[in-house]
Formats: C-alpha cells, structure tokens, sequence
C-alpha cells in the first residue's frame, strides 16, 4: 500500500511517500503536473494535501451555527469550522477565505491546492470524510502538518523552523517507527527540512486515516481536517496490536 503526504506551494510541492511498515519510498519537490502523471500510473491508497480542500462557507458567521458548537470564543469569524476547530485547541491555521477572489499574493499557494483537489478528483480520487470513512478506502484528506506533529507530542511544539523546533519534529517521526529521517534530511538547507518534515507526517496521518486512527474536525459541507487520534504513547499500542 501506498500513502503520499503533499505540502503545497505557490510553484510547487514537496511530495513523501511512505508505505503501511512506514518505510519512505521517496521524498522530493514536484510541479503539481508530474505528480498527477505520476499518479496516473499508480493506486495510491490515500493522499494528504496541507491545503484547504473548499471555501469557506461562512459558517463560523452564523450566529445560531455558532451556538451548535457551543462557541464561548470571541471572534473567530471569517474561518471554516475545521480552522475553529483547530484554533480551540490552541492550533492557529491560516483562515481559509470564502472567495476564489480572495485568494491573492502569499495566498496563492491555496490556489494551488484547490487545483491540486480538483486535478485529484478528475483521477478518481474522492474526499474522505467521517461520513465516507471505512476500512476499505482510496481518496484524499485535508492536513494541517502543525497540528498533526502537536497531537502526537501531545504539546505544541517550537517553531520549525529552529533548531528545537525540527529535532523534536525528527524525534516523534523516528520514534513512530520511521528509520533514517535525519540521513534523508541530511543536505537540505533548514527550509526544505520542514517542507520534508511536513509531507512525511501528511503521509503519515493518510497511513492512520486507513487503519482507522484519525479525527475528523470541522463541517464536512465545507470540508474536514484530519488529525491523528491520539498522542505518541497511545498510537505506539495500537500499531503494536
């Protein structure tokens, strides 16, 4: 089996794959072109994109909506209910806009990941959310790489890109099970090592979507983030059984 984590950029994306013994197959920089011709010729089991995958429907804007969720914050308007979600458990994403319009300057990188999707989907690839969810899967899932890495260290951990930042981030991969995370970073300059870092725990979190050991968080209308269940501790068990 196959599961291909994908953090997006404005040009580009940094691409892992890791099979279910979390062995890395490969980890490099693609256009989003040669991954999809890559994609055409394999079955990839699920794909996790650090994009959002819609819009943002305007949900968290809806007073009455808002009391569905029993919302005590003040403010957290303008965001999906998947970034609320996030924000309450002290995770800060970016806010997704509502407009394609929006979607200007550093922002393009979203751009970017509603291509990707849509490019995904014309594949045959379909979303899976907690209403799709089952032991027989192919599809895709919304990541945000930051809150996967602080659910499994169980606290928030230091900025990426510092030095803490990544050896912690090195750390809970090797200790999950992946072998030789710090060789394949070897040579990489300090951006492209968090770039890395992120796609393998997206790929990652696409490995516990298949075996069932995901949260799904936010409105399905408009889209879920996927998390990682639990924390370094209790996932070892699981994958022990």
């Amino acid at each position: 089996m196959q599961f291909i984590g994908v953090d997006v950029h404005k040009e580009k994306l940094t691409v892992a794959s890791i099979d279910e013994k979390l062995n890395i197959e490969f980890i490099d920089n693609m256009v989003p072109d040669g991954l999809l011709n890559y994609l055409k010729n394999k079955e990839v089991s699920i794909i996790a994109v650090d994009a959002p995958y819609k819009l943002n429907y305007g949900f968290m804007n809806n007073d009455k909506y808002r009391m569905t969720l029993n919302c005590k914050l003040k403010g957290h308007y303008n965001k999906k209910v998947s970034e609320y979600e996030l924000s309450r458990r002290g995770i800060n994403p970016f806010s997704t806009p509502g407009s394609m319009d929006e979607i200007t300057g550093w922002k393009g990188w979203m751009k970017t990941g509603f291509n990707l999707f849509a490019k995904l989907e014309e594949l045959g690839y379909k979303e899976i959310n907690i209403r799709k969810s089952s032991d027989n899967i192919q599809g895709f899932i919304e990541v945000f790489p930051h809150a996967c890495f602080t659910v499994l260290l169980e606290y928030i951990p230091s900025p990426k890109d510092t030095d803490k930042g990544l050896k912690e981030r090195i750390d809970i991969l090797e200790k999950l099970g992946f072998k030789g995370v710090e060789k394949i970073l070897s040579g990489c300059g300090r951006h492209a090592k968090t770039d890395k870092l992120d796609a393998i725990i997206a790929a990652y979190t696409g490995y516990l979507t298949y075996i069932g050991n995901v949260t799904f968080v936010g409105n399905t209308d408009e889209g879920q983030i996927v998390l990682p269940t639990c924390g370094l501790k209790e996932s070892y068990k699981r994958l022990k059984k």
